[in-house]
């Protein structure tokens, strides 16, 4: 490939803008009508791809599977794990890597084996390429009807931390699958020395990258370079990882978890601005992603007219029955007689009840990593086109079936949140009300601070530790008349704002300054007074 002369501007599409503000129109759009018919985002977003594909002159998007991985996945794996807890990992750590590696590879070979021995001209390579795709699973769905339901903090914490771990075990195996398709067949030797170079070569590009943006944030004050930091971070290991052929999924979950579990490099400004933009980030990269799977879902049926489609039909219904069965089924088979062998060895771990095997055998909702990959599939990989209808197949089905379905099937076993989370709360605000109340004596006993100033503050304080210690939901509750309060003098604060505004003289900074800070408080308030 020539590169441009010196000087020459590179070629652009001249639709290029065009098309990307339809793509945003169309993003817009999916994302409000999940919110207005409380459907699953990747559902309804998908439906409306699909559905804008077939209006007149709809463009064929067809990105680069390298600018796929490079622009999506790496803020999206980032962001959950930075807000992944290490010490719960650990905690839960047998049970996880059984599904975040055992079942990943149950998976993978289960949908390779039926892949091969029903489609004809399909090998077992080009079924474990889509094993490898189908096999992470997406907590967004089952997160969402946790919170509305709840459900006891061990299936959370499992079915949220598998999804992260599961993500680097699949594209890992997705890297060695896609190889052994393109370049031919690998020896065992060569496979597993390929695996653990790029799982240990990922660890290491990851903490690598962890510790130098840990030692550059705490010599940054700046809370615009502090985000540009978070955002430059993902990149980096990525990019890093993937020129020495290592994993670049490994190094940024590594770097992730190093972050996340030290966000006390913040400052409290960085924090508030970096939840919001990182939040948001996530939101669009999801969206996007499941807009352009429905935008080619036509094109992708498209080109496997030869197949039929009762063919199709009973592709897609034999893929999705193994990868839900697999997963139900490992959770009855595989976790009871490991915790009895631990148990056996001295090792005893909290199992798992059967109804709780159950309900994290149904969240197994495919989403944003499988399209991802999906759509990352080189295009000389023979029956592209097929694994791209098969993985739409999956993550759609998995989507409705089992997300639709996941508030019945808890409320049918009887599942809810753990009263011990509650209890853990109310000692830790306990913990903060006697901190608060110490140092005021300190500040007091110092003369920084008068008996008649303290008073208020300590009155606060006092009534919140009376709530906490009176376990009775009756009981007067004086601070959230405070908090009202509180709200009702912000909201009039920002209506003189307002009318300050336009006097003159009062400069633009200043008015932004003050506006902040009353967002500030009536966000905070808001959620405290529910």
């Amino acid at each position: 490939m020539t590169s441009p002369a010196a000087g020459q501007a590179l070629p652009v599409d001249p639709d290029l803008p065009l098309l990307c503000l339809a793509l945003g129109v169309v993003v817009l759009v999916g994302v409000a009508l999940a919110r207005r018919t409380g459907l699953p985002d990747p559902v309804v977003l998908v439906t409306v791809g699909l559905a804008a594909s077939f209006l007149p002159n709809a463009p064929v998007l067809d990105l680069p599977p390298d600018v796929v991985f490079l622009v999506f996945l790496p803020p999206l794996l980032y962001r959950a794990s930075f807000l992944t807890d290490l010490a719960t990992l650990r905690r839960i750590a047998t049970p996880l890597a059984l599904l975040s590696v055992g079942l990943v590879l149950a998976t993978a070979v289960a949908v390779a084996g039926v892949v091969a021995a029903l489609v004809p001209g399909v090998s077992f390579a080009q079924g474990l390429v889509l094993g490898a795709v189908v096999a992470p699973t997406d907590p967004v769905a089952a997160s969402g009807v946790f919170k509305r339901l709840g459900a006891p903090r061990f299936v959370v914490d499992l079915v949220e931390g598998e999804s992260l771990i599961n993500d680097a075990t699949a594209l890992v195996l997705f890297a060695v699958a896609v190889e052994a398709v393109v370049g031919g067949r690998p020896s065992v030797a060569h496979t597993a020395a390929t695996l653990v170079l790029s799982v240990g070569g990922g660890v290491a590009v990851g903490t690598a990258i962890g510790a130098l943006v840990l030692l550059s944030r705490t010599r940054l004050s700046d809370v615009g370079l502090q985000l540009l930091l978070t955002l430059f971070t993902p990149y980096a290991a990525y990019v890093l990882a993937e020129r020495v052929d290592v994993s670049g999924v490994l190094a940024v979950v590594v770097a992730g978890l190093m972050l996340g579990s030290r966000g006390g490099v913040f400052t409290a400004a960085a924090r508030l601005q970096s939840a919001a933009f990182w939040s948001l980030l996530d939101l669009v990269l999801n969206a996007v992603l499941f807009v352009l799977l429905g935008l080619q879902v036509r094109r992708v049926v498209g080109d496997t007219p030869q197949l039929g489609a009762h063919a199709l039909a009973l592709y897609a219904v034999a893929v999705v029955g193994t990868v839900a069965g697999v997963r139900v089924l490992w959770q009855f088979a595989v976790p009871p007689p490991v915790y009895g062998l631990r148990r056996l060895f001295g090792r005893p771990q909290a199992s798992s009840s059967a109804a709780e095997r159950l309900v994290i055998g149904w969240t197994g909702m495919r989403g944003a990593v499988s399209l991802a990959a999906a759509l990352a599939i080189p295009r000389d990989v023979p029956e592209r086109a097929l694994l791209l209808f098969l993985t739409i197949a999956v993550v759609l089905a998995t989507l409705v079936l089992q997300g639709t379905t996941l508030p019945l099937l808890l409320r049918l076993t009887g599942l809810s949140g753990d009263a011990g989370h509650e209890e853990q709360e109310r000692q830790a605000r306990t913990a903060l009300a006697e901190v608060a109340l110490a140092r005021l004596d300190e500040l007091e006993a110092q003369g920084d601070i008068t008996a008649d100033g303290a008073q208020p503050l300590r009155r606060v304080w006092e009534q919140a530790l009376d709530r906490l210690a009176e376990d009775d939901d009756r009981m007067p509750d004086p601070e959230v008349d405070l908090v009202g309060l509180r709200l009702e003098l912000a909201r009039v604060q920002g209506e003189e704002l307002d009318r300050l505004r336009g006097r003159d003289g009062l400069h633009p900074e200043v008015v932004r300054e003050l506006q902040t800070e009353l967002d500030l408080q009536r966000v905070r308030l808001s959620d405290r007074h529910g």
